[in-house]
C-alpha cells in the first residue's frame, strides 16, 4: 500500500484504519508512506500508522531545506507536492512543478521502493493519484494496481480544466493532468468513496466505467461512540484543551499562539451557570470547507436569534490555510464564543466529540466526509450542505432525520439550521441517536476491509487479457 503524503487529513485516517483492519489476514499490507518530523510527532508515519508494517520516506530534510531558504523540491528526496495552492508551506501545488521536479519525485520513490521492498507484492494499492504510480510501474510493471481516489485530486483536475490560474497551475497543470489521467487509465481498478466522486471521476479521467468501484470509508465505532459526561467533566476537558494545552495558532504563529484563560471558559455557560450547546467543526482550513462561512453563520445566529452557544474549531494543520485565516474572520466580524483547539489526534477528537452537541461543516462538494460519520457515530447530528458525499448518508430517510442539510454557500440557511439545532435539545438528541444507529448499521471498517479483500482477490485472479487491452493509452512522453 502506498501513501505519498506525510500523514494529515482524512485520507491518512482512511489508510490507517484500512491497514489496521487488514493486518493479520491474507492481505496484511506493508504501507510505504511519506513522513515528517520526529518519532513522537503526529505527522511521523511510524507514529501515525502504529500497529501497521510501515516503511516511511522521510521528508524532514526537504522541509528543513525550505526553512533555510532552499528549494525543497530539488532535494534527493524532494518534498511531496500538493493538490492545493497554499502560501508559506514547503509542499507546492503539483501544477507548479516542471518536468525536472517530476523526475526527482519519481526517482526518489523508485529508489525507496527498490531498497525497502521485500519480494514482489501480489497487488499494489495506492492512495490518491501521485508520482508513486510512475514509480510502481517501473519497479513492478506487471503487478495489479488499485488506485484509491479520495476526492482532492479530482478537485485539482477540475480546477486545471476550468480555471488553472486560480490554483496556480497555469504553467504545468496540463502536463500533470495528463499524467494523472494516464495513471488512472492504467490502473486495474479505481476506487472512489461516493456516488458524487464516481460521476466526477468518469467526467475527468479516461476510465472504463466497469473498472470504477465505489467503496465508502468506514468508522471506528469503538472509538467514536456516544458518551454521556457530567458538565463538570466536560468543563475540565475544555480547560485542558484550551487553557492548559493550547494548540490553536494565529496566521504566522506557532501552535499555542492562540491562548485562553480560565475566565474565557465562562462562554460555555449561560447567565444562570447552565451549560450552553457546543457546535463543533473539525478539519483542515481548506477553501471548500467554508469554515469562514460557518463562523459568519454562527455569529449571525447569535446576533439575531439570541441563542447562546459556542463554536469550537478543531484542526487546521499548523501553518496551512487557504483564503482568509479563520482567526482573522473572527476578528473581522467581531464574533464572540469562537474557540480554536488546534490540531489534535484521533483519540482527542473522539473525546472532543463527546463534549460537544452538534457537528457543523458547510463544505461544498466534500468528496466523502468521514468526519461527519465519526461525529454521527458519536451521537452528534451534523449540519452539512446538500452537495458531495454527506448527502448520501445524512437524512437518508427524510421522515427520520439524522442531521440538517442546507444549500451551499448560504449563510442565512446555515444560521437557521444552527438556531434550530442549539435551541431544541430534544430534537437534537433524537437526531443524534438515529445518526449513531445509522452509522453502526451501514458503516464500519470491518465491512470496508471485506470489500477491499474481495477487490484484491478479483484483480489478482483476473486474466491478463482483459484490462491491458481496455485501458486508456497514455499520451506520448508520459510515464
Amino acid at each position: 500500500m502506498g501513501f505519498y503524503f506525510y500523514p494529515r487529513g482524512g485520507s491518512a485516517q482512511v489508510a490507517r484504519y484500512l491497514s489496521r483492519s487488514l493486518a493479520g489476514g491474507r492481505w496484511a499490507p506493508t504501507l510505504f508512506a511519506g513522513s515528517l518530523g520526529g518519532a513522537a510527532q503526529a505527522c511521523n508515519a511510524r507514529h501515525f500508522f502504529g500497529g501497521v508494517r510501515c516503511e516511511p520516506l522521510d521528508y524532514t530534510p526537504a522541509a528543513d531545506a525550505w526553512s533555510a531558504g532552499c528549494d525543497p523540491m530539488a532535494m534527493a528526496v524532494p518534498m511531496h507536492a500538493s493538490y492545493e495552492s497554499k502560501a508559506g508551506v514547503p509542499d507546492r501545488v503539483f501544477g507548479d512543478l516542471d518536468d525536472r521536479a517530476y523526475g526527482l519525485q519519481v526517482a526518489s520513490w523508485v529508489g525507496f521502493l527498490s531498497e525497502r521492498a521485500v519480494g514482489v507484492p501480489s497487488v499494489v494499492h495506492l492512495h490518491h493519484l501521485t508520482p508513486m504510480h510512475a514509480a510502481v510501474r517501473r519497479v513492478w510493471p506487471r503487478v495489479p494496481l488499485i488506485t484509491h481516489l479520495h476526492g482532492t485530486e479530482l478537485k485539482m483536475l477540475a480546477a486545471i480544466r476550468d480555471d488553472p490560474l486560480d490554483l496556480g497551475c497555469e504553467r504545468y497543470g496540463v502536463a500533470w493532468a495528463t499524467r494523472m489521467q494516464s495513471w488512472a487509465g492504467r490502473s486495474n481498478r479505481v476506487v472512489v468513496v461516493s456516488a458524487t466522486d464516481h460521476a466526477l471521476a468518469l467526467d475527468l479521467l479516461p476510465l472504463d466505467p466497469g473498472r470504477v468501484v465505489t467503496i465508502a470509508s468506514g468508522v471506528d465505532t469503538d472509538v467514536f461512540e456516544p458518551k454521556v459526561r457530567a458538565w463538570s467533566e466536560r468543563l475540565a476537558l475544555w480547560r485542558r484543551w484550551l487553557v492548559d494545552d493550547p494548540r490553536g495558532w494565529r496566521p504566522g504563529g506557532a501552535e499555542g499562539s492562540i491562548r485562553y484563560t480560565a475566565h474565557d471558559l465562562s462562554a460555555f455557560t449561560d447567565d444562570a451557570g447552565r451549560p450552553v450547546p457546543v457546535v463543533l467543526f473539525a478539519g483542515r482550513f481548506l477553501r471548500f470547507k467554508r469554515l469562514q462561512l460557518l463562523i459568519e453563520a454562527h455569529h449571525t445566529m447569535r446576533s439575531l436569534a439570541g441563542n447562546r452557544s459556542v463554536l469550537v474549531i478543531v484542526g487546521g494543520f499548523p501553518g496551512e490555510w487557504e483564503g482568509e485565516h479563520p482567526y482573522d474572520t473572527v476578528h473581522r466580524l467581531g464574533a464572540q464564543g469562537v474557540f480554536f483547539v488546534g490540531w489534535r489526534d484521533h483519540v482527542d477528537l473522539a473525546e472532543i466529540l463527546g463534549c460537544s452537541d452538534v457537528f457543523a461543516a458547510p463544505s461544498v462538494d466534500e468528496p466523502f466526509g468521514l468526519v461527519y460519520l465519526e461525529a454521527m457515530s458519536a451521537g452528534l447530528p451534523p449540519i452539512a450542505t446538500n452537495t458531495g458525499g454527506p448527502q448520501s448518508f445524512i437524512n437518508v430517510d427524510p421522515l427520520r432525520p439524522t442531521g440538517w442539510l442546507v444549500p451551499p454557500d448560504d449563510v442565512a440557511a446555515t444560521a437557521r439550521a444552527l438556531a434550530e439545532a442549539v435551541s431544541d435539545p430534544l430534537a437534537r438528541a433524537a437526531r443524534g441517536r438515529r445518526a449513531a444507529r445509522f452509522v453502526r448499521r451501514r458503516y464500519s471498517w470491518a465491512s470496508s476491509a471485506t470489500a477491499f479483500e474481495e477487490l484484491y482477490r478479483e484483480v489478482v485472479d483476473e486474466p491478463e487479457r482483459g484490462w491491458r487491452s481496455q485501458r486508456a493509452r497514455p499520451s506520448s512522453g508520459v510515464a
